[in-house]
């Protein structure tokens, strides 16, 4: 009988194989993570600036992955980002390889949804105990998502990163709103219960395939950026800070622009075949 292959380097003790060491050169995070609060703040912050937002996996018509091997091939190897399920997955089993208390979270989006309309349970944050508190972790709800740790319990406004955030009681559930220079925006509502990991696939699996799927038929790239955000949709470049000015905003039209866009504005190694997919999806959008 063959030896058993060494764990890679920075794996967990447990044999879960995850590579905190890779993670952590990935996100560029110096020194050593402890279970506190100034390592998370680096944590989220390094997160969202190194892993962006994206979907062209979905675009690509593959269900992403969320088994631990393949989200660290993807996002740490590849050098490739990902939507909720992906990055929270992947930030989750960070937050636990470096003893963190940390746990999944449903929410419903609200974005740009009216009121009266029900949304289903399609997005995944992580929730953090930590010295008693509760926090609310998210690196992947684009440009919605939070860049610092929010406490739960609080129904302060509370700053994190360029934007400025609150929580709002409706019902037994909780509303992330994010200030805009308009007023207030509903981002998603928090679930109170514990999701199972048959719940996220499904999430997973719906937001992948649903042909009404936002992210089935439209492009979308978001990465924290200093004081600020950077998004592309479908063709629209926008980089913009929250509260203080209007975006600046360009369109790009031919591939090699969006392969430059992609590779040193959002730091991704996107392959051929992907980047095919990408423009055939545009090319699918009716006229503007």
């Amino acid at each position: 009988m063959s030896a058993r292959p060494a764990a890679p380097k920075g794996a967990r003790a447990d044999g879960s194989g995850f590579d905190l060491d890779g993670y952590l050169r990935r996100i560029g995070f110096a020194g050593t993570p402890a279970p506190t609060r100034a390592s998370l703040d680096r944590l989220v912050a390094l997160h969202a600036s190194a892993m962006p937002f994206e979907n062209i996996e979905v675009l690509a018509r593959r269900v992403p992955r969320l088994d631990l091997d393949g989200l660290q091939a993807k996002m740490v190897r590849q050098r490739r980002g990902g939507y909720c399920f992906e990055q929270n997955t992947l930030m989750r089993s960070a937050l636990t390889a470096i003893g963190f208390d940390a746990h999944a979270m449903e929410a419903r989006i609200r974005s740009g949804v009216p009121a009266d309309v029900v949304t289903a349970r399609t997005h995944l944050a992580t929730r953090v105990v930590l010295d008693g508190a509760e926090l609310l972790v998210d690196v992947g709800c684009g440009i919605l998502a939070p860049t610092a740790p929010l406490a739960l319990a609080s129904r302060d406004t509370q700053a994190a990163g360029s934007g400025l955030y609150r929580l709002v009681e409706v019902g037994d559930e909780l509303l992330l709103q994010q200030r805009e220079l308009a007023g207030w925006k509903d981002c998603y509502q928090l679930q109170p219960s514990v999701p199972h990991p048959i719940d996220c696939e499904m999430g997973n699996w719906f937001v992948a395939t649903w042909p009404k799927s936002m992210l089935g038929a439209n492009l979308l790239v978001g990465r924290a950026i200093e004081g600020g955000r950077l998004r592309l949709f479908n063709r629209r470049l926008s980089a913009f800070q929250p509260e203080h000015a209007a975006p600046v905003e360009r369109d790009l039209h031919t591939r090699a622009e969006f392969a430059d866009v992609l590779a040193d504005g959002f730091g991704l190694d996107v392959a051929p075949a992907d980047l095919d997919a990408v423009m055939a999806a545009l090319d699918r959008l009716p006229p503007a």
